[in-house]
């Protein structure tokens, strides 16, 4: 019973683990935090302050050598931090097929060999698994323009995840103008680029752009239809001259400004 009694004092004096991200809590043993939302196969990380004011063998706190996954959902994986990490920082991968839905893992803070007498803190994470993770959207669909003019289409990717994500982004269809591309969207943010089309003969090219996550490319990913119609007329190729072109001498340019503007009444 008195041993009892000591272990309970003992856990009564220990300080609370200070978590910094995603989130910017205080937990305690066996505590559960919410830590936001991610799609099939991303990669969340929590960074844990490892240094403690308070507690320890004199009250003066100590530090935190290690922290681990040990327990993680079927087809997840837990990423330990490096000893003596400051902060200490650990990842979770989810599975990429994973279902949409909540699912816990659990972290342990570890004191090695309990050498600050801190004793190992465990507490549970939560994420939520989304397969609405990610939107795209290409403007403009759909463009007419003239033989040796560009059309330019601006791709915009939206993640809406607690985590970046590298995204694919290829063209399919038009095999002159193959693209690929390779961009990072962090978490909660947009990016955008360009996709550009330039042909001297009269035709229809159709083509489809595929945006696809690294981490979950089968469930995470999306695709657009796009058309540039090539046709040489006056009109249209005044039209043309707003797009821009990719090389183009300032005197030119110039002109074809006011040719823009001037079509613009039509």
């Amino acid at each position: 019973m008195r041993a009892l009694v000591i272990s309970l004092m003992l856990f009564g004096l220990l300080s609370a683990i200070h978590v910094l991200e995603p989130v910017d809590t205080e937990v305690n043993e066996a505590d559960a935090i919410y830590i936001g939302e991610i799609g099939p196969g991303q990669t969340i990380s929590i960074l844990i302050e490892e240094e403690m004011k308070t507690g320890g063998k004199y009250g003066i706190g100590g530090i935190y050598d290690l922290a681990v996954f040990d327990k993680v959902p079927e087809g997840w994986h837990g990423i330990k931090s490096k000893l003596h990490d400051h902060p200490l920082h650990v990842a979770l991968t989810a599975d990429p097929e994973a279902d949409e839905g909540s699912y816990l893992a659990r972290i342990t803070v570890i004191d090695e060999n309990n050498a600050d007498e801190l004793g190992n803190v465990s507490f549970w994470v939560k994420v939520d698994i989304t397969h609405d993770v990610m939107d795209a959207d290409i403007e403009p669909a759909e463009i007419k323009t003239g033989p040796g003019q560009p059309a330019r289409f601006e791709i915009t990717i939206k993640n809406k995840g607690s985590t970046g994500d590298t995204f694919e982004i290829s063209s399919i269809g038009a095999k002159r103008w193959e693209f690929e591309r390779t961009v990072f969207v962090p978490a909660k943010s947009s990016k955008k680029i360009y996709y550009e089309i330039v042909a001297n003969e009269e035709e229809t090219y159709n083509a489809r752009i595929s945006i696809k996550s690294s981490a979950g490319p089968t469930i995470i990913q999306e695709e657009k239809n796009i058309t540039v119609d090539i046709r040489s007329d006056i009109i249209g190729d005044m039209k043309a001259t707003n797009n821009g072109v990719i090389i183009f001498p300032i005197f030119e340019s110039l002109i074809y400004s006011f040719f823009g503007l001037i079509s613009n009444i039509f």
